[in-house]
C-alpha cells in the first residue's frame, strides 16, 4: 500500500511541477529547443543536471521502496528498463499524462493476464495446451498491447502537443 500511496504522491508532485510552475515550463522548453533558451540566458546543461539528479533521486526513492520485497542487486532495474519503454512508448513519447494512463493500463493488462488467462484458455484448450501456453501469452501481452496501439495509432495513446 506504501508504494501505490507514494507512486501516486510523486506522480502528482511531478505534473504539478512540469505543467504548473516557471521550473516546469524551462524544463518544457528545454527538451524542445535547448538552445534557444541558452539564448534566453538559462543555464541548459545545469538545468539538465538537476533534472537527471532528481532522476537519480526519484531511482533511489523506488529502489528503497521495492527493497523489502525483492532483494537489492545492482542490477534490480534491469527488468524494469524494458517495461518502462513500453509503457512510454504507449502512452507517447514525451507525453506525462500518457505515461501515467499506459502504465496502469499495462500494469492492469498483465496481472490480469496471468491471473485469468490460464482459466479462458481452458475453456478452448486442453489442459496441457492451456498449462503451457497461458504463462507465455500473458507475459506477452504487455508486448501485444503495444503493437495493437502502435499500429492504431503510431504517436501512442496521449502524444504531446506540439506548439
Amino acid at each position: 500500500m506504501m508504494i501505490i500511496l507514494t507512486g501516486i504522491g510523486v506522480a502528482i508532485m511531478l505534473y504539478i511541477i512540469v505543467t504548473h510552475t516557471r521550473l516546469g515550463m524551462l524544463i518544457r522548453a528545454g527538451a524542445s529547443n535547448p538552445t534557444i533558451l541558452g539564448a534566453l540566458g538559462i543555464n541548459v546543461r545545469f538545468l539538465f543536471s538537476c533534472i537527471f539528479a532528481l532522476g537519480a533521486a526519484l531511482s533511489g526513492l523506488a529502489g528503497m521502496l521495492v527493497t523489502p520485497i525483492i532483494s537489492a542487486t545492482s542490477g534490480m532495474g534491469e527488468q524494469i528498463l524494458i517495461i518502462a519503454f513500453v509503457v512510454i512508448v504507449i502512452g507517447g513519447i514525451g507525453s506525462i499524462k500518457g505515461a501515467f494512463i499506459a502504465s496502469i493500463l499495462a500494469g492492469m493488462i498483465d496481472t490480469l493476464g496471468r491471473a485469468f488467462l490460464d482459466a479462458v484458455l481452458l475453456q478452448i484448450l486442453s489442459t496441457s495446451a492451456a498449462e503451457a501456453a497461458g504463462p507465455a501469452l500473458s507475459s506477452m501481452l504487455i508486448y501485444i498491447l503495444m503493437a495493437t496501439i502502435l499500429f492504431l495509432r503510431p504517436e501512442g495513446l496521449f502524444p504531446p502537443k506540439r506548439r
